[in-house]
């Protein structure tokens, strides 16, 4: 039986660039497995520290050493601060997450997925220095019940805490929750933590967008992503997805882990009874106000604009996002979102679809440019409804 070291305590407070440094929350509750013969775990509440972590960004290097993505799940090797002399080499992968639907639903199969990656990984990386690490690791139905485990009696004293306890505050019942497994190989460690995150409100989320083009290596089912530009390393809270940017046409094509749209406003055309209502309008001038009001909360008076077909990433929620746009007459343009569009307000919304996160809308978007600009979007009906459909899509198949 092997002994488990205790992992580091990487999970703090994130920061870096323009966005702001936010606590998750008070509290944060950890389950790990004393060894791989464990079929309980350990719960303890942790205190979440006010340290910042260090910036993961590629021009202070970090604390990331190189990042894996499968099944649009991201993992990141970690370096650890002070190794001791027995931990010389050893690799400790932090894979990330969140809940959504109010802490109902998680992707964990998805998740599993990128951990036995991540170990298999490692385990292949010692083996030359003999173990039989490949042998055990290498296999999905060794990590899915010990992740289903941890989850399952995390979140369930989560759940307590924020119910009971009096210092935990308000956000861990609101919000959505952090999900952070922490696993090593050599020696055997496996750990989940749980916070909140308090980051976007609605059950929205924020996008980094970074000018660059999808490397021909970089596909979102490779397992050790070939990331030269390191935009992978910018995917973490509250940022869900790096969506990239044209460096010349100024068009947004698609997340890295993630399919990305934009929604415009598309007034309605006049109907006959308009021009025989005219006149009564001058003297009523509120009156094309208030039409025009109401044309807004009508979902089928939007049109979404993505890139084109041919250099984006196909997948069953897109697939989905495809079908409700055909019944409901909606318009969709393959023309790529102009950011220069969004700059000047001319956006109703956006969001982005995976299978991680279905629907997610976007509340902000954070700019790589000098002045770190931020742009701000609000409700858009179109996205609101689609979201609700993509959900009633998820309930009734396994997309």
């Amino acid at each position: 039986m092997m002994t488990a070291n205790r992992l580091p305590n990487i999970l703090t407070l994130f920061r870096y660039g323009d966005v702001p440094s936010v606590q998750f929350s008070s509290k944060a509750v950890v389950v790990s497995l004393a060894d791989e013969d464990d079929v309980e775990g350990t719960v303890r509440i942790d205190d979440i520290p006010t340290v910042h972590q260090l910036h993961l960004s590629t021009d202070t290097g970090g604390q990331v050493k190189r990042t894996i993505i499968f099944n649009e799940v991201v993992a990141y090797e970690m370096q650890q601060q002070r190794p001791s002399v027995s931990d010389s080499g050893r690799q400790v992968y932090q894979v990330c997450g969140r809940t959504i639907r109010n802490k109902t639903w998680f992707a964990v199969d998805r998740f599993v997925g990128c951990v036995h990656v991540a170990a298999t990984h490692m385990a292949q990386n010692i083996s030359v220095y003999g173990g039989d690490e490949v042998a055990r690791y290498s296999s999905v139905g060794f990590w899915a019940p010990r992740i289903r485990l941890l989850y399952d009696r995390a979140m369930a004293a989560y759940a307590e805490v924020a119910e009971n306890d009096d210092d935990a505050g308000s956000s861990m019942a609101a919000d959505e929750a952090f999900v952070v497994a922490q696993v090593s190989v050599r020696p055997f460690a496996l750990s989940l933590s749980v916070c909140a995150f308090p980051f976007s409100d609605a059950q929205t989320c924020q996008v980094r967008v970074c000018k660059g083009l999808r490397p021909e290596s970089f596909l979102r089912d490779f397992h050790l992503s070939a990331d030269p530009l390191g935009l992978t390393r910018l995917i973490t809270p509250p940022i869900s997805d790096v969506v990239l940017l044209h460096p010349t046409t100024q068009r947004l094509s698609e997340g890295l882990l993630s399919n990305f749209f934009a929604t415009r406003f598309l007034p309605p055309p006049s109907s006959p009874s308009s021009a025989l209502s005219a006149s009564a309008n001058a003297a009523h001038p509120d009156a094309d106000g208030r039409t025009m009001a109401v044309a807004r909360t009508k979902f089928y008076n939007y049109h979404l604009v993505c890139a084109s077909l041919d250099i984006i990433h196909r997948g069953p929620m897109l697939d989905a996002v495809w079908s409700i746009c055909k019944r409901d007459g909606i318009q969709v343009s393959f023309a790529g979102a102009n950011l220069n569009d969004a700059l000047s307000g001319r956006w109703s919304g956006a969001f982005i679809v995976s299978s991680t996160y279905q629907l997610l809308p976007i509340d902000t978007m954070h700019l790589t440019d000098r002045r770190n600009t931020k742009i701000e979007l609000g409700t858009c009906p179109l996205v609101t409804h689609l979201k609700a459909e993509i959900q009633k899509i998820a309930n009734e198949s396994s997309i």
